[in-house]
């Protein structure tokens, strides 16, 4: 089995490149063919090629990480639009509405989870068909159908509805939030029977179910489930989207979009920009007035060469440091995020001194200041930290959105009349039979 886990997750930079089988010819001795043209879907059931089969499903879930994070980033209140491209500046203004008349950047980003998923189901059908009653064992099948699940789940984060599977009609954000906690519930005990290499490996994989039943849970609002399934998480895992130099299709497109070497089209949206210490390039905590090191944003090393602007000329532009190179990781989930989970918990439990305590822990990871209860009003004061404490932690991540739609956030803190989620693909409202153009029902707005 590949090293898939990266200070708990990572995929092979081969294995990243097997988005399909015929993208990966050139990895191993066991891909090459005499004639590529006649390489057939019952070839593709030589067992050598399965672990491929796997590797590909969940790095092309790993691979639309970037392009999520970007979209639903820049719907939010946290990165906006520095570029040329109209389809971006509509998203960044909040101008999308459902059934929109063209695919816009943003039906990029659900097309790239939808096809990580079928991509995930077609290589549990093929793992089926090869290795009959021993699939259910086997660590190949417990990676496609986690990443099967976690598309789910990112999807549901993004969109106000998606197809809960190939050619169905659409579904709720909850439904899929429901689809996604059930799968990773299911998929527990299968993690615990499967036939891994290591212990090692067995856990990383159970901390993965973990942490999506975790931040499902904290969704749907099941939030002793949540508290639980977080507490499962062994302290230092992080599960990360990879990224290469291979090809320019592997590049991280957040380091491609967002950095001062490379395409200048979002940054940090502009209402921190009162934050950003542009000597030392982090923006300040707002919470004590110090750096943040969890949120780098480059700089023109204080007009020495002039100011930065984006792509459009425009904008003040702060580099997306954070994924300063095309290979950086995206993480899509770490013990970091648990703690914050464990922490809302306590929060909407009324114990504000445990919700404090445990945010704490992250800060003195990275050298911030310690929190305290505040005095007057503890319930919206606590509140407060928490949210920024969610901001900065998972920041550029393509979590914000979420948070700022499930507390209601979006007028306030964005603007009013703005969709309160992505809408449904417009490729997969044209290609659908079960919706048809025009069969976008949401989302609504602020």
């Amino acid at each position: 089995m590949h090293d898939l886990f990266r200070r708990g997750t990572r995929i092979a930079g081969c294995a990243l490149a097997a988005v399909s089988v015929a993208l990966v010819t050139a990895c191993h001795d066991i891909l090459q063919v005499q004639n590529p043209q006649a390489f057939t879907n019952e070839a593709a059931n030589n067992p050598n090629l399965l672990p491929a089969v796997a590797a590909g499903a969940e790095g092309q879930f790993q691979l639309s990480t970037a392009t999520f994070a970007i979209m639903t980033g820049m719907l939010s209140d946290e990165l906006q639009n520095t570029s040329t491209w109209i389809d971006w500046k509509q998203v960044s203004d909040g101008d999308i509405t459902k059934n929109w008349p063209t695919a816009g950047a943003y039906s990029g980003a659900q097309d790239g989870l939808l096809r990580a998923r079928f991509d995930a189901i077609s290589a549990a059908d093929r793992f089926h068909t090869v290795m009959g009653d021993s699939v259910r064992t086997s660590p190949l099948f417990i990676q496609v159908e986690i990443t099967r699940a976690w598309a789910d789940l990112m999807l549901a984060m993004g969109f106000c509805e998606t197809p809960p599977g190939p050619g169905m009609p659409t579904v709720s954000d909850t439904a899929m939030f429901q689809q996604a906690r059930d799968s990773l519930k299911a998929l527990l005990p299968l993690i615990q029977a499967a036939h891994f290499q290591s212990a090692a490996d067995r856990n990383a994989r159970l901390n993965f179910a973990n942490a999506g039943l975790a931040r499902a849970s904290l969704m749907l609002g099941n939030y002793g489930d949540a508290d639980t399934y977080a507490k499962a998480v062994t302290p230092g895992f992080e599960y990360d989207a990879i990224y290469s130099t291979n090809s320019g299709s592997q590049n991280n497109n957040m380091t491609v979009q967002g950095t001062f070497t490379n395409n200048r089209s979002y940054t940090i949206r502009n209402i921190w920009d009162q934050y950003v210490d542009t000597l030392t390039g982090f923006m300040r905590d707002p919470l004590s007035g110090q750096d943040d090191p969890r949120i780098p944003l480059g700089h023109d090393n204080n007009n020495a060469t002039g100011k930065w602007y984006g792509a459009d000329g425009i904008s003040p532009f702060y580099s997306m440091t954070k994924y300063i190179n095309l290979n950086s990781p995206i993480p899509i989930t770490n013990s970091a995020e648990m703690i914050l989970i464990e922490a809302e918990v306590a929060w909407h439990g009324g114990d504000y001194a445990t919700a404090v305590s445990l945010m704490n822990k992250n800060r003195e990871a990275v050298g911030l200041p310690d929190l305290t209860v505040p005095a007057t009003d503890p319930q919206t004061g606590v509140f407060n930290m928490l949210l920024q404490e969610r901001f900065a932690t998972m920041f550029a991540q393509g979590d914000r959105l979420q948070d700022i739609y499930r507390f209601g956030l979006m007028g306030t803190r964005v603007g009013h009349d703005r969709p309160l989620k992505l809408p449904l693909s417009y490729n997969e409202e044209q290609n659908n039979r079960s919706i048809g153009p025009g069969g976008g029902k949401c989302p609504g707005r602020s």
